[in-house]
């Protein structure tokens, strides 16, 4: 009888174990399929996609989407092609304008372009903004002075990565006398 006893507890314990297992693959199971689905929010590529651009568009519609690219990439820049500084470039009109339907900020430098040196050199100017009036960090005697605006522009998320330079020629127009009040 003690033996049969033994056996009963035996057969209880390994029934148990078995349980046991059983409910924790079907946990494990369950914790699979659940984590499974939600890495698709992880950006993970799907496996139908196809590279290249969608078959049966036309001429017309393959070419408004290659411009529209090329717009994306465009930034236009505002400087007056002939600043006027007062004496000895204290203040001149320089217009430096971002317009807001750029998609880049930029900063610009304007480089003297007999010596090359660095006349002015502004701070990042976002979107929508604008510089009118700047002082030459240089004192000039009244004259005409050949410069180049250079721009650099930056992107506008929180890289700031550069994304290209222009260059645009100007004329600065140093008089002699005081005029903007």
């Amino acid at each position: 009888m003690a033996v049969q006893k033994e056996k009963k507890k035996s057969k209880l314990l390994w029934i148990i174990i078995f349980l046991l297992l059983l409910l924790i693959g079907i946990g494990a199971g369950i914790y699979y399929q659940m984590t499974k689905d939600s890495n698709l929010g992880r950006l993970t590529r799907d496996e139908l996609a196809l590279g290249g651009m969608l078959p049966g568009k036309t001429d017309q519609e393959i070419s408004d989407i290659l411009n529209a690219k090329v717009a994306e990439g465009m930034v236009d820049i505002g400087i007056a092609a002939g600043p006027i500084f007062e004496y000895g470039g204290k203040k001149g009109r320089i217009a430096i304008e971002n317009i807001a339907a750029n998609r880049y900020s930029f900063q610009v430098d304007v480089i003297l372009d007999d010596t090359g040196e660095v006349l002015y050199q502004s701070g990042v100017v976002d979107p929508g903004y604008y510089i009118e009036y700047i002082e030459l960090n240089k004192t000039l005697q009244a004259g005409d002075y050949q410069a180049t605006a250079h721009f650099t522009t930056y992107s506008l998320d929180e890289t700031e990565d550069k994304i290209s330079e222009i260059s645009v020629k100007i004329v600065l127009h140093v008089m002699d006398g005081l005029f903007y009040r």
